[in-house]
């Protein structure tokens, strides 16, 4: 009898012992693993995007003006593989340029239901109705990536289908508009009308270029920015949710890119580094990343970005 009470108190042991190693090994994959691929590479060649920049000729931006309509705070190694577990607040903004020949619009972030059903409660509804006023009295819009928190904003507004008539979507923005929070194009929203088309960069307004950045979704690229004064911008959008992921060389955790945003781990990796190289050689160039409130607050403090969609 107690040599089976022994067996059993042992094979106990043994069950807790593989239990905890399963659990320590989880806890590496989904929030430690930084890995890059050891070859690849991706293109972002400054003096080539500088020279699509002049392709259309005209007046380039005079400002750039920032709306944050939502705040969520979240552990900040979720968005920063290896990081501490403290929350760090993380924010939706989206940006309007101001030109001559009329604004363009970057990302359209979350409308304030989708925010809700994603958890988020700290919505500013004032934020809000000047991005959907903005929206309706912009020349163009563009978007960042397919997820909700970015092109939410335009696919359930109430005049979708004017609004998607001058946003520059490519197919996959339109093919797979959201698979983080479900949703879908009403219908009719999308007749008749026909992706962009590029191979790597577009020209679509004096100094703007869109910049193909597959990895983080089909359908992700990137945004740079030439103010009228020569001061340069590059959105990068979810490449780069934070600055750290940049400075740091590390993206976002396997819990957030294995489970929820289904990314290419290795893409996005070439692309950080590419970033890295451009700000190491390019220090003046403005690195706008997609959700990091602290680095967009500095911008807005420095004078770079302007705070608020003036009138």
């Amino acid at each position: 009898m107690a040599e089976k009470k022994k067996s059993r108190f042992s094979w106990l042991w043994k069950m807790l012992l593989v239990l905890l190693l399963a659990l320590v090994a989880a806890t590496y994959w989904f929030f430690y693993d930084n890995r890059a691929p050891s070859e690849g590479s991706f293109a972002l060649d400054i003096a080539a995007i500088r020279a699509e920049a002049d392709h259309i000729p005209g007046e380039k931006p005079s400002q750039i003006e920032v709306e944050t309509p939502w705040h969520n705070r979240v552990p900040e190694i979720a968005m920063l593989a290896g990081a501490g577990w403290g929350n760090i607040d993380l924010s939706g903004a989206s940006y309007r340029l101001v030109l001559p020949g009329g604004a363009i619009i970057i990302d359209a972030a979350f409308d304030p239901e989708s925010a809700k059903k994603m958890g988020i409660s700290d919505f500013d509804d004032a934020a809000w109705k000047r991005l959907l006023r903005a929206m309706d009295e912009a020349a163009q819009i563009v978007i960042t990536h397919e997820h909700s928190d970015h092109i939410g904003g335009l696919m359930t507004n109430a005049n979708v289908k004017a609004l998607v008539a001058k946003t520059r979507l490519n197919a996959a923005q339109i093919a797979l508009p959201n698979y983080t929070n479900k949703m879908s194009w009403p219908s009719g929203a999308l007749d008749r009308f026909k992706p962009t088309v590029y191979d790597s960069l577009l020209a679509i307004a004096p100094g703007v270029v869109l910049i193909k950045a597959k990895g983080h979704t089909p359908g992700s690229q990137m945004i740079y920015v030439q103010r009228a004064d020569g001061q340069e911008y590059l959105f990068m959008g979810d490449v780069a949710s934070l600055a750290d992921n940049v400075k740091q060389q590390r993206i976002r955790s396997r819990l957030i890119t294995d489970l929820m945003t289904f990314e290419d781990r290795d893409a996005v990796f070439l692309q950080t580094k590419a970033l890295l190289k451009l700000s190491q050689d390019q220090p003046d160039i403005v690195m706008v990343p997609g959700h990091d409130t602290a680095a967009v607050e500095a911008f807005v403090k420095s004078g770079l970005i302007t705070r608020g969609f003036g009138e």
